[in-house]
């Protein structure tokens, strides 16, 4: 298996951030979104590739969404550096594989793919089953390693966070908002995603509601 790209320059974000009045927090909630055929919190990564192709070949005949023949190439070399950076981060967790959230209220229906919402709150996840990208990360990645994505490279870009240093990412540099639309140097931020690596919070919430 190929190696995942290393993000260049190296960069470590220094936590060392005095918060004061008007500072931008991070959202205190997180979202999922989802297809109800095949039901919440499920990773496309931890099928064969030919399961995991009829199942992308299904959402493009559909017309739902736009996905590129090599999407699970690159969704697996993706997963591959997220999961050599939350080791360096987080050590050993429970899933070696993430469930993917956004930061933020996103239960907006506008993915045809994934219809249903799941909006859990920030603080019942611990933070040490959580990692950050800022954007998400199969954009994250390229924007730091590619030569012609140079033009909207920031300093997250390329980089897995934790929860401390997601919000000191956010203080400084904003929440990507609606800023991809109208600021041409975002064009891909447009959200923070969430890696979760422990999935017996998210089934505690299941049995709740």
């Amino acid at each position: 298996m190929a190696n995942a790209p290393t993000a260049e320059p190296a960069w470590k974000y220094d936590l060392r951030v005095v918060y004061y009045s008007g500072m931008e927090m991070i959202p205190d909630v997180v979202t999922h979104n989802y297809d109800p055929a095949h039901g919440p919190f499920r990773n496309i990564c931890e099928l064969p590739d030919s399961e995991a192709e009829r199942i992308l070949q299904e959402i493009r005949k559909a017309g739902c969404r736009s996905i590129k023949l090599d999407y699970l190439s690159r969704r697996r070399l993706t997963e591959d550096w997220l999961i050599q950076e939350r080791r360096q981060k987080l050590g050993a967790t429970k899933l070696e594989r993430p469930i993917y959230f956004f930061l933020g209220d996103f239960a907006d229906g506008k993915d045809r793919s994934r219809p249903l919402s799941i909006v859990m709150r920030l603080q019942d996840l611990p933070p040490e089953i959580l990692t950050f990208t800022y954007p998400d990360s199969m954009a994250s990645l390229p924007i730091a390693t590619r030569g012609d994505h140079r033009p909207y490279r920031k300093p997250y870009h390329g980089h897995v966070f934790t929860l401390d240093e997601i919000r000191s990412v956010v203080a400084e540099f904003g929440m990507p908002g609606g800023r991809c639309e109208t600021e041409p140097a975002m064009k891909y931020d447009k959200f923070i995603e969430v890696q979760i690596w422990d999935d017996r919070p998210l089934k505690d919430y299941l049995a709740a509601i």
